[in-house]
């Protein structure tokens, strides 16, 4: 597995300034998995919401229930890594799913190992 955690905390070219001490912190294992429920809840928490706005869409448009299946599809395809990034911490070490890379990282992670695997995580 490559180590994300080197190249982000070198990228502002400044050793020892506020903002490598802060991506230090969040790649901390503690701290990774507290965000990365946070996100889980947040994003469990969006695809909610748009449920619930849908339904008020279906009432005016009842041709907007198509949607329905797409948001479910969508939901599952983005929460899947998150629960994986949780379950398997210890493959995914000096990552945290808040900074863009890592989470694609964990997506394409996840997803390559089940196309691998006939469909199984």
């Amino acid at each position: 597995m490559p180590e994300l955690a080197p190249l982000l905390a070198t990228t502002s070219g400044r050793k020892g300034s506020q903002s490598s001490l802060t991506q230090n912190v969040l790649l901390r294992p503690d701290v990774a998995f507290a965000s990365g429920v946070l996100v889980l809840l947040l994003t469990v928490l969006a695809f909610y919401k748009e449920v619930v706005y849908l339904e008020d869409v279906m009432i005016q448009y009842p041709v907007a229930f198509i949607l329905l299946p797409i948001s479910g599809i969508g939901a599952l395809a983005l929460i899947l890594p998150m629960f994986v990034f949780l379950c398997f911490r210890e493959d995914f070490l000096h990552t945290n799913i808040v900074y863009p890379k890592h989470y694609f990282y964990v997506f394409r992670r996840t997803y390559s190992t089940v196309l691998q695997n006939n469909g199984k995580v």
